[in-house]
């Protein structure tokens, strides 16, 4: 017998839940970025990944979004585990940072709004930080929204690996157990509108390729660590292409002296839950300060030209001249 409508009314109200969630907001990577890949760039409260090979741009727009985060009173908290980072370059392009020298070893360390870390040796170290960090903010001992950094995430392995006792199985069971079943929860869960904080992952990974069983099947790209890393994140971007980097480097040269201007690359966005927008075409150019336009028009000739004089005192050092330099780029790869 089916339920009369008031019945089912009175029914629907005791059973059924509706939570509240604050608007979507994303840190801001640039004009640059935004209309390359038609998002402004990772999305608050969500897990986000930057995907691709080496080079491609994915450190650039980690810094890029650790500048926008500064400027939200949003604060960013660097996982490094590539042992790559360079607060010289993060400061290059506007990340607010200070450097001290330690007056009695000479050591040089780096303050500022931010938190840094790589002493890191496995995964369960990485994620308990994480979950430390939650707990004190809970508690009111970090009275910020967090963006948590994590560079990268392939490059860990669990503890069991770490310790001799098993493969790379066991690294992605750990994500899948320790991100999958518990941070991502507590990331999604600070975007309900009666959270107090909101809090946000971004996470650097490289991708590989996943060939066919039969000749005429298509590859798949994976990223490292397991499924769980990519059904978890919310935003994933591809920076340049799935078999390959996909880039063109664009070089200065100035009296037979020649450096490395710039690097063009492709840049896509491949998953999007959130509001399901994004480009799978985009183009930009990655320089030492951050992002042009990639696309050759008469805008890309235009921001590259202002962005020569914007920064003339940094390539007059590099190459002897401040602006009066011929750039050159290699042939575009096969687009893989």
């Amino acid at each position: 017998m089916a339920l009369k409508k008031n019945d089912f009314t009175s029914l629907k109200k005791k059973f059924s839940t509706s939570a509240k969630y604050k608007p979507q907001r994303f840190f801001d990577l640039g004009k640059e970025f935004l209309e390359a890949v038609g998002l402004p760039g990772p999305a608050i409260g969500h897990i986000n990944m930057f995907l691709g090979h080496s080079d491609t741009g994915k450190t650039t727009a980690l810094v890029k979004a650790a500048v926008s985060a500064q400027k939200q009173n949003v604060l960013p908290v660097f996982i490094i585990t590539e042992q790559k980072w360079s607060f010289e370059h993060a400061r290059l392009m506007g990340f607010e940072c200070e450097e001290v020298v330690d007056q009695e070893t000479g050591e040089i360390d780096w303050d500022g709004f931010f938190i840094f870390n790589n002493n890191f040796s496995y995964i369960e170290q990485i994620t308990e930080y994480i979950n430390d960090l939650l707990d004190a903010q809970e508690k009111g001992e970090l009275e910020y929204d967090l963006l948590f950094l994590w560079d990268s995430i392939g490059s860990v392995p669990s503890k069991m690996t770490y310790e001799g006792k098993g493969g790379k199985q066991h690294n992605a069971a750990t994500l899948a157990d320790k991100i999958g079943m518990g941070i991502n929860q507590r990331i999604s869960g600070s975007r309900k509108a009666d959270s107090k904080n909101e809090n946000t992952l971004v996470i650097v990974n490289q991708p590989w390729v996943e060939l066919p069983d039969n000749p005429f099947g298509q590859p798949k790209i994976k990223a490292k660590g397991g499924e769980s890393v990519w059904l978890n994140s919310s935003l994933v971007f591809l920076f340049g292409n799935q078999k390959g980097a996909g880039t063109t480097k664009i070089t200065a040269t100035k009296d037979k002296r020649t450096v490395k201007f710039a690097i063009r690359s492709k840049i896509s966005v491949m998953k999007n839950h959130i509001n399901g927008l994004g480009y799978e075409d985009g183009k930009i150019i990655i320089t030492p300060h951050g992002f042009l336009a990639g696309k050759d028009t008469a805008e890309e000739k235009s921001s590259i030209e202002s962005y020569k004089k914007e920064h003339s005192d940094y390539w007059k050092e590099i190459i002897g001249s401040d602006g009066d330099f011929s750039l050159h780029e290699e042939k575009d790869p096969e687009v893989l």
